[in-house]
């Protein structure tokens, strides 16, 4: 349906007698007619009247929808005194208590829109986490309108005209499978300015005249206006002054029947203001030359007064958008670890319950039954003298087997029952575990710290226990080593982890997210701590593994 027909059937409904749901639902259609037909201060007084029943009526989801487009039109209109700040804020409260990805990416494509202008480098950082919130709704259209952005953020902002096609060519791509004539649109004229820019000047007049032919569903009244001025400029750049003209003067009819409807107001106004300073001017011919030059003088401090105070709001409003912006940047980002916290806190928990898990189902499952599976050949042994000599030697060998398969089990419930009890702490728990794992295995595991004599934050320490954990486990399943020594260093603001061994090394330029050595698990881990993980290994030799933490 198009604007005009909407607006047709919009006022045919009697909304004096809707309930208020429907007539939330009515004043919000009605704002969003307004805005799409570029009437920004009927669409905001209708918004908020949808936003007033919408609250009334518990209805938080849509709340939160209105809070993100009054953001939007706000940040739009560069001179306006209303402040886009507060109606972003009430979103983004709603998203955390939502915690959905599809909330979290209109907040990132919102707030790096906000700061385009200011701060074009925090706008691609909250594009690239739109994209990746995204990623977890299947989206398409949305992620095109992103790529979009990140077009025009490279072609006027950053100076890449590569990545700006890039980025035009893959929003296109999905807007023509989709339908979405209007964002094709867009996407030429994005096309054609970053052309001009580079001094290529008939292939920016040809992306222009392709948008020029596509019809528009929404901000008619003046995307013509506005291509038809670009297409002038566009023109008389490339020296063809005669199609310059042409489409100056089509753009200035259209300007001209966009603005009729405000240009009579200006005109009525000028025409009172004129009679008013007619008579005004008449009784002044009366006075003496005195008064007109008192006269002057005031209007003179008057603008200078004027002028003075026009110009000390626009630095006070700079300051203040920028301050803005900052605390802006500062909520996103907590809101952002917040989140990473959640995640690790989450992983944590659900490996400690499956390491509880694995190591009770060992000991009380398969190391019972094989408990009694000895009990058996043990009494079978005292009866020994019934039985023939080749007997007695495999019953006797079935037994060591028996026994050999037991204290293996055992050994490895103890091993992967090994925790972080919080009455012991760190240091303890890693000293328990590399001596379980010591007697269980050919392996002399010795432990040096320094500077551990305090404890840490319980959730740290458990995720640095299971990552030396997971690096003792590579050892001795990967290594064929007969030493390792694990070394944990607590200094200023930092935790040092190096674990080496004398074993038979790798290359660590295999190692994918596929290994079976579970380095990739391990480096996401250290990467949620902010650390970084360096990996050391010669063929033959050995291999060290350093992992250095920030406990900030």
């Amino acid at each position: 349906m198009t604007l005009d027909k909407a607006q047709i059937w919009r006022d045919r409904i009697d909304s004096i007698n809707l309930q208020p749901n429907e007539k939330a639902k009515f004043y919000y259609l009605s704002a969003r007619i307004y805005q799409l037909n570029n009437q920004a201060d009927r669409a905001y007084d209708f918004f908020l009247k949808s936003k007033s029943l919408y609250t009334d009526l518990d209805s938080l989801a849509l709340v939160a929808d209105i809070n993100l487009k009054l953001a939007q039109m706000i940040s739009a209109l560069k001179q306006s005194d209303l402040k886009y700040q507060p109606f972003l804020d009430a979103y983004l409260d709603y998203a955390k208590t939502q915690n959905n990805p599809k909330y979290f990416s209109k907040a990132y494509m919102t707030a790096g829109s906000i700061l385009i202008d200011t701060l074009p480098n925090e706008t691609l950082r909250y594009y690239k986490l739109a994209l990746k919130e995204n990623a977890k709704t299947e989206d398409e259209l949305f992620k095109s309108k992103v790529h979009h952005n990140l077009a025009v953020l490279h072609s006027e902002h950053l100076e890449g005209p590569d990545s700006a096609f890039f980025y035009f060519d893959c929003a296109y791509k999905t807007f023509s499978e989709l339908g979405q004539s209007d964002y094709m649109a867009y996407v030429h004229i994005g096309r054609a300015s970053l052309l001009r820019r580079l001094n290529r000047y008939d292939e920016a007049v040809r992306e222009y005249q392709i948008a020029d032919t596509i019809p528009l569903k929404n901000f008619r009244r003046n995307a013509k206006s506005l291509l038809h001025g670009y297409m002038s400029d566009a023109y008389a750049e490339g020296e063809d002054y005669e199609n310059a003209y042409k489409f100056l003067q089509s753009h200035m009819q259209r300007k001209d029947s966009i603005d009729q409807a405000e240009q009579n107001i200006r005109i009525s106004e000028i025409q009172t203001k004129y009679e008013v300073e007619k008579k005004e001017n008449e009784n002044l011919k009366l006075k003496q030359n005195r008064n007109w030059l008192i006269a002057g003088l005031a209007v003179a401090v008057l603008l200078i007064g004027l002028s003075y105070l026009g110009y000390s709001n626009q630095k006070k409003r700079k300051l203040l958008i920028q301050k803005e912006n900052q605390v802006q940047t500062e909520r996103l980002d907590a809101l952002l670890k917040e989140q990473e916290l959640m995640s690790l806190d989450a992983m944590v928990a659900g490996q400690e319950k499956e390491r509880q898990r694995i190591a009770n189902d060992l000991h009380d499952n398969l190391g019972s039954i094989l408990a009694t599976i000895k009990l058996h050949f043990q009494n079978l042994k005292i009866k020994k003298d019934r039985l023939k000599e080749q007997e007695d030697k495999l019953i006797q060998k079935t037994d060591e087997l028996i026994e050999e398969a037991y204290q293996k089990v055992r050994s490895i419930a103890h091993a992967k029952n090994v925790g972080l009890r919080a009455k012991e702490g760190l240091l303890p728990a890693i000293k328990n575990f590399a001596s379980k794992v010591s007697l269980a295995n050919k392996l002399v595991i010795e432990v040096e710290d320094h500077g551990m004599e305090e404890r840490l934050e319980n959730s740290l320490e458990i995720t640095l226990f299971r990552i030396i954990q997971e690096l003792i486990t590579n050892v001795v399943k990967h290594s064929k080593a007969t030493e390792s020594t694990i070394h944990i260093t607590h200094h200023d603001q930092n935790i040092n982890i190096m674990v080496e061994d004398n074993g038979v090394g790798f290359d660590t330029d295999d190692i994918s997210e596929e290994d079976g050595m579970g380095i990739y698990s391990i480096q996401k881990r250290v990467e949620n701590l902010d650390g970084s993980l360096t990996i050391d290994s010669i063929v033959d030799k050995g291999t060290s593994v350093i992992i250095d933490i920030p406990l900030i």
